[in-house]
């Protein structure tokens, strides 16, 4: 009775917009640093740490602790660690031990989205031998949240038991090729959406993925982000689980939600906020597709190890969950 009361009081709390620079509603987050526990739905502490601390401030930055990690920050945002993965060299068992270690038979195919221009991208399709749940994984919209399209594409090699996986990483490739969060300019592909084949490059590659989950009208769709904003007066979104219109995944959201506060699963506890901004692909499926959407965001100061990892766990928790896995 009480799990099926919160999507009812987040419903009338929650306005919260998705991943950095928002375009959505607002609500305004604990300063920092603050004082709100890790957790709570307000930014987690962040105390500046003058002793003992194995990191030096540099200028324009301080050290901090935030979710028990030390990281710089500028008042603003903090200093992502610099560390790049050859990811598609790496296995699931490089971020955990227990992560798709069952096999099963499957069909894999592959197919391109605006083939021939800079948005070109590639999306893995997944066919167990038996029916069940159909699942869209868009990874990586913003280029520079690489955890997020990393876990993407190690994806592409899951295997499943039932039904049929699909897998877009990076969603935004030159982006990801440049590490920035835009397509091109400041065209932000996750306040794009739907797009319109006619539009400029954001706008067209918003459009062959909106389709595309158009015509395939999976179960649900994950959306894989990053944040990296700590600051008053912005929503902390690091990690976040994001619905606009949960439908029914009621059930999956609030147990996976759970599940990362018992330690079931992720490095950490997972807050709940919602609805995605408009132009997001989380608002977007949810409101003009029917089809429910969960939007993961990992915090880009914690190792790129553990955002990788969890980013994981959630997908591979789903996936279990509706008997995929």
């Amino acid at each position: 009775m009480i799990k099926r009361l919160i999507p009812l009081i987040l419903s009338l709390g929650l306005v919260l917009s998705a991943c950095g620079p928002a375009n959505g509603p607002q609500t305004t987050a604990a300063p920092a640093p603050a004082t709100a526990a890790a957790g709570s739905e307000t930014a987690p502490a962040a105390e500046t740490t003058p002793e003992e601390t194995h990191l030096q401030p540099e200028e324009g930055w301080q050290v901090v602790t935030i979710g028990g990690v030390e990281m710089l920050w500028d008042g603003y945002k903090v200093k992502e660690p610099d560390v790049r993965l050859d990811i598609d060299a790496m296995h699931f068992s490089d971020f955990g031990e227990d992560f798709f270690t069952e096999t099963y038979p499957v069909e894999t195919e592959s197919y391109r989205l605006c083939e021939g221009e800079i948005m070109e991208t590639e999306v893995v399709h997944i066919k167990a031998a038996e029916p069940g749940p159909v699942i869209y994984v868009v990874a990586g919209v913003h280029g520079d949240e690489i955890a997020a399209w990393y876990a993407g594409r190690l994806l592409r090699s899951v295997t499943l038991k039932t039904g049929e996986l699909y897998v877009v990483a990076p969603a935004n490739t030159n982006g990801a090729k440049n590490h920035t969060r835009y397509v091109t300019g400041t065209q932000d592909l996750n306040r794009s959406f739907p797009g319109s084949p006619e539009g400029n490059e954001a706008e067209r590659i918003a459009n062959a993925i909106y389709r595309d989950i158009e015509r395939v009208q999976p179960y649900m769709v994950f959306d894989l982000h990053e944040a990296i904003v700590y600051t008053s007066g912005r929503d902390f979104l690091g990690s976040t689980l994001i619905f606009t219109v949960l439908g029914d995944i009621d059930d999956l959201y609030f147990d996976m939600l759970f599940a990362t506060q018992d330690g079931e699963i992720c490095s950490n506890d997972f807050t709940s906020s919602g609805p995605g901004p408009k132009g997001s692909i989380n608002n977007t499926v949810a409101n003009e597709l029917g089809i429910p959407a969960i939007t993961v965001e990992t915090f880009r100061g914690f190792p790129i190890e553990r955002r990788v990892h969890d980013q994981l766990d959630i997908v591979q928790y789903a996936l279990k969950y509706v008997g995929m896995r």
